[in-house]
């Protein structure tokens, strides 16, 4: 399967906000070997496609059919696979964790492992309808990009604000690479425990401990990329687990297998996956100053 992947950063005007806009293209059928996608980063995504296909998280046994348009797709615990009888692009905006705290009323913890039509989520105006269209069938970059720029500013035009202490406490997390004590966050922002996990889970959609197993397992891949030649127990100690044994159990609670079988295939979204944490980590996705 030959896959395309490309991105850019946001305008400077949603990068508060928005890690990248990404492009990923198939350029045959998805029927044998689906696109994975979507490790668990703690990001949000909203995806453009431009034909039918069907997708699937892997605790799930059904396929759901998707129809050309607009989806929204909350927190990922699991991957999720995509089928297509044609060629395939999808186009997306990737989120940061605390993009949707000030626009999604609901739980976001609600929206965990789904992807939902963007018009169930959100009251879309027609001018969006028509850029939703041109998005997932625009084939010159620029061209596509300026139109993700407009229909960004229509969604987040209601609030361009930014939960500010829930920001610094996710960075306090991200900053760390996953590796502390939750009662670290109690102590640095005077928050009880009760308050804080019911804030992350209706903000953010995970809680404290998974958004720091999530990154620390992140920062697993991030190492294992740089030191290819390292052995895996030694990168998981760098990462901060105390044995072998803890590794291995918090790996396959984040990626629902072993490091040892999760390493020995070759696979396109790890690569993706890498390029995004090594970026993340570095503070390439850091607000731009215009």
């Amino acid at each position: 399967m030959n896959i395309a992947y490309r991105e850019t950063l946001p305008d400077h005007l949603f990068s508060h906000h928005v890690e990248s806009y990404w492009h990923v293209f198939s350029d045959e059928q998805l029927t044998k070997d689906p696109l994975e996608m979507f490790l668990p980063t703690c990001t949000f995504n909203i995806i453009f496609i431009d034909a039918p296909c069907v997708v699937r998280c892997n605790t799930q046994t059904k396929w759901m059919q998707l129809i050309p348009g607009a989806y929204f797709i909350g927190q990922t615990n699991t991957l999720l696979s995509f089928k297509s009888n044609s060629a395939l692009t999808i186009t997306g905006v990737r989120f940061k964790p605390f993009a949707f705290a000030n626009l999604i009323k609901n739980p976001l913890i609600d929206f965990n492992d789904s992807i939902i039509a963007l018009e169930n989520i959100f009251t879309l105006e027609k001018t969006s309808h028509v850029l939703i269209r041109q998005i997932a069938t625009e084939s010159k970059a620029i061209i596509q990009e300026q139109l993700i720029n407009e229909f960004t500013d229509l969604l987040l035009s209601k609030t361009m604000s930014v939960d500010e202490t829930l920001r610094a406490q996710l960075n306090f997390i991200m900053f760390r690479h996953g590796s502390i004590r939750i009662s670290e966050l109690f102590e640095e922002f005077k928050v009880s425990k009760v308050t804080l996990h019911k804030h992350f889970i209706n903000k953010v959609g995970l809680s404290p401990k998974k958004v720091s197993q999530i990154w620390r397992m992140n920062r697993i891949l991030q190492l294992r990329k740089e030191f290819p030649d390292v052995n895996l127990t030694t990168i998981g100690l760098e990462a901060g687990f105390y044995d072998q044994a803890h590794f291995i159990k918090d790996f396959n609670a984040i990626f629902k297998t072993t490091p040892f079988k999760f390493f020995a295939q070759k696979s396109n979204l790890i690569e993706i996956t890498n390029l995004n944490i090594s970026k993340r980590f570095t503070h390439q996705y850091d607000p731009i100053v215009a």
